[in-house]
């Protein structure tokens, strides 16, 4: 299985907690057998969608403009078995560059072909299936609701596992490890779990999703952090 990461944290491989999630699950992948490789989105020039639809009618499935998405992305994409799009969450969903990335993977869609209901109209015949991945700062997992309905709509039935880890910032910190371990060996069984069976079981799922502490400490640790002006 060729697997296929892409990390749209504009942070630097040390502090990202959204690159310290995706690798312990890319760490399960390759365990059960998978190739993968991680691409970062920030070192990429990606430009808006113009919305001009030549996509569709001008030039069907290939965007006019030029840049890194016509040059390597959208094939890298397309070449894949699995596709892991990993975007934190700073502002209620997706980052502004995975965004940016998931729009102009719209030549991937025929508004002529005929789908039942709830599916996406590919163009190509050949299309990898998705795991969904993010992290977010805060203890609720409810943070994630708006991008894993963002991810449900677009995907579709090409989206086969979603995997959002809150409380995310304290994963690194050294008196959370105890908690923290059975969280970091779910994430790599999760990516044992794709490349085995297509998806990720629901026990695996509760054990990454686990509180690392009590909702009210989470909370009074965050707003200390911050007070402190985010140093700590």
């Amino acid at each position: 299985m060729n697997i296929l990461a892409l990390n749209s944290s504009p942070r630097d491989n040390e502090t990202s907690k959204t690159e310290l999630v995706l690798q312990t699950f890319l760490t399960g992948a390759r365990r059960a057998g998978a190739v993968a490789e991680t691409l970062y989105l920030r070192q990429y020039k990606i430009n808006h969608c113009l919305g001009c639809y030549s996509c569709w009618l001008k030039t069907p499935g290939k965007c006019v403009q030029k840049d890194d998405m016509t040059e390597t992305l959208f094939d890298r994409y397309l070449q894949a078995d699995v596709v892991v799009l990993a975007s934190p969450i700073y502002h209620a969903t997706l980052n502004a560059r995975m965004k940016l990335f998931v729009e102009r993977t719209l030549p991937m869609m025929d508004p002529l072909k005929e789908v039942p209901e709830g599916a996406v109209p590919h163009r190509f015949e050949k299309m990898p299936k998705v795991v969904a991945l993010s992290v977010c700062g805060f203890w609720e997992q409810s943070m994630f609701d708006a991008m894993s309905l963002t991810w449900r709509m677009c995907l579709a039935g090409d989206l086969i596992a979603e995997i959002y880890r809150h409380s995310a910032e304290f994963l690194s910190v050294p008196e959370f490890q105890v908690t923290v371990q059975p969280v970091l060996d779910a994430l790599t069984l999760a990516g044992e779990e794709v490349v085995r069976f297509g998806q990720v079981n629901p026990e695996t799922m509760s054990a990454i999703t686990q509180p690392l502490a009590p909702p009210d400490l989470m909370a009074r640790l965050a707003r200390e952090f911050w007070a402190s002006g985010g140093e700590g």
